[in-house]
């Protein structure tokens, strides 16, 4: 098991890129070997030799945030440079190397931002230079009936230009921030230090998730920066609302996931993980209409 991990190299501490299968004992181990196992993981992708990799019709990929994220560190994602984001650059070898008819790629606004959209528009040339024809657009997962506001930039790039793809339209929301809450929540998930409000938090969508959202926010912060959302359902003695973090599964469910997958994952990873999982992820709704966009006509 351990020489199957270090050579996907699969887990890695993301501070020093150092592979830490040796570190899991046991049980964890098991886990981690079977979860990459029987999903066929191939893993790090800058030791994948696309040579090996079994034909394919459609390539979904995307690449670490963190070099271009509003909330990151902004070192953008130049070739060669080293930044997690640069990371992109690595897919070129396996679209060159096996040319599927479709691609996908998903990642933040600000991918599009004056900082980054050059190096953008450089990769669309890229994949333009080897046959594709190339379609990106910004679809919110609340256009796409989830309460989030989730802005996220696609590109969907094809090898026969004569398909005339479109991204979906909106469908109007149907759903609001409470439908997704629980009721009798445990006292952990709620502020502490006298953190309560004279009025509800009464929004109708959430405020962006992200990976960190398990690091929590102070009321003040929410307030003031409108991230990591927080609500009220329920007042103190003293009438005031307590204000509280999402739970766990309160987060999957505004990326679309069911109950049941959440409860499954539940069954093997923290809080924390299920947290950066939900931060991480794509909507499932917003996922789901732009594939019927796009095989629509395929049986």
């Amino acid at each position: 098991m351990y020489k199957y991990l270090e050579e996907i190299n699969v887990p890695l501490d993301y501070k020093t890129f150092e592979n830490r299968a040796r570190k899991l004992k046991k049980d964890k181990l098991q886990e981690m070997y079977l979860a990459n196992k029987l999903i066929n993981n191939y893993g790090d992708i800058l030791r994948i030799d696309p040579a090996k990799l079994p034909d394919f019709d459609l390539f979904t990929y995307s690449f670490p945030c963190q070099d271009i994220s509003v909330a990151g560190y902004q070192n953008g994602f130049n070739a060669d440079s080293g930044t997690r984001s640069s990371l992109l650059w690595e897919c070129c070898k396996i679209i060159e190397t096996k040319k599927p008819k479709y691609l996908m790629m998903e990642n933040v606004k600000n991918l599009i931002g004056c900082n980054h959209k050059k190096n953008f528009e450089k990769f669309l040339e890229y994949l333009e230079s080897i046959g594709y024809k190339n379609t990106w657009g910004i679809l919110n997962a609340r256009n796409f009936g989830i309460p989030q506001n989730r802005e996220r930039v696609f590109c969907i790039s094809v090898l026969d230009h004569s398909i005339d793809f479109k991204f979906p339209e909106p469908v109007q929301l149907k759903k609001v921030l409470k439908d997704v809450l629980e009721e009798n929540v445990e006292d952990s998930f709620y502020l502490k230090k006298g953190q309560v409000m004279d009025n509800e938090i009464n929004q109708v969508v959430s405020y962006c998730l992200d990976a960190n959202y398990w690091k929590g926010v102070t009321l003040q912060d929410f307030l003031a920066k409108h991230r990591r959302q927080l609500v009220t359902d329920k007042k103190n003695a003293e009438g005031k609302f307590m204000v509280r973090r999402l739970k766990p599964v309160e987060t999957w469910r505004l990326m679309g996931c069911s109950d049941n997958d959440f409860y499954k994952a539940s069954q093997l990873v923290s809080n924390t993980s299920l947290y950066k999982q939900a931060g991480n992820s794509i909507v499932v709704s917003v996922l789901e209409a732009v594939f019927r966009s796009l095989f629509s006509d395929k049986k």
